[in-house]
């Protein structure tokens, strides 16, 4: 019940935040715009590709992540230790990881809005054309778990400084990092062996797998073990601060 209340707490204070809503909105705004026109030879427009996939979308989503999470997480914990709320959380009979839980699910819960408006889109693609379903699936799946490993970083950081600008600019630059990291700006001056390591870090790589319609357990345990990890930092970091 503790957390629950939590839980409510903190998606009622994302979904009552003008700024929230401001990003959300333009993130899907534009996430549409590129979705039909195409973004170079980066990601192919619905009209260019004639094909009934919602795939061109789906590719946007780390693009779109890497402004959208710090953008909503910068606030989560920074915000409570500026105003000093947080010494308030504590005196709570509530544990510290049912506060970082409600946090981070909450956050999860208002960047995914992003990927499950594409649903209607995708029924309409659907009624369209043959939309491989399977696939389709597993595009949904592997964005849902992606946004959840990028929301986790938010969070831990937001919970390492007061300011909510520094929380965006690291959050920023460290998921614009991993998502360079699974492409050859990065790893093509790099050895064989260096490559896989640094894509191995990357969560756009573990996605591959999902963009092609295969759900492979090992991604699956990278994404869940990723947020885990994270979450312990976080847990940790609270209780000692």
């Amino acid at each position: 019940m503790k957390f629950k209340s939590l839980f409510k707490k903190e998606l009622g204070s994302l979904l009552n935040t003008p700024s929230g809503y401001v990003f959300l909105v333009l993130a899907i705004f534009f996430n549409l715009v590129f979705f039909f026109l195409g973004i170079f030879d980066l990601v192919p427009g619905f009209w260019d590709a004639r094909v009934a996939s919602i795939e061109s979308y789906m590719l946007l989503l780390p693009f779109t992540f890497i402004l959208l999470v710090p953008a909503i997480t910068m606030r989560v914990w920074a915000e409570e230790r500026k105003t000093g709320t947080i010494e308030i959380l504590k005196t709570l009979p509530v544990r510290e990881y049912e506060m970082v839980f409600a946090k981070f699910l909450s956050s999860w819960f208002f960047v995914s809005i992003v990927i499950f408006a594409s649903i209607p889109l995708t029924l309409t693609i659907g009624l369209m054309g043959n939309i491989d379903w399977g696939k389709t699936l597993a595009q949904f799946l592997g964005s849902f778990l992606m946004a959840g490993s990028y929301v986790s970083i938010g969070v831990v950081v937001s919970a390492l400084t007061r300011e909510q600008i520094v929380a965006f600019i690291i959050t920023f630059f460290i998921s614009l990092f991993i998502f360079l990291s699974n492409y050859y700006l990065i790893s093509q001056h790099f050895p064989p062996s260096m490559n896989f390591f640094l894509g191995f870090f990357s969560l756009s790589y573990h996605y591959n797998s999902f963009s092609r319609g295969v759900i492979l357990l090992s991604d699956v345990v990278y994404y869940l073990s990723f947020m885990g990890l994270m979450l312990y930092i976080n847990i940790q970091i609270i209780k000692n601060k």
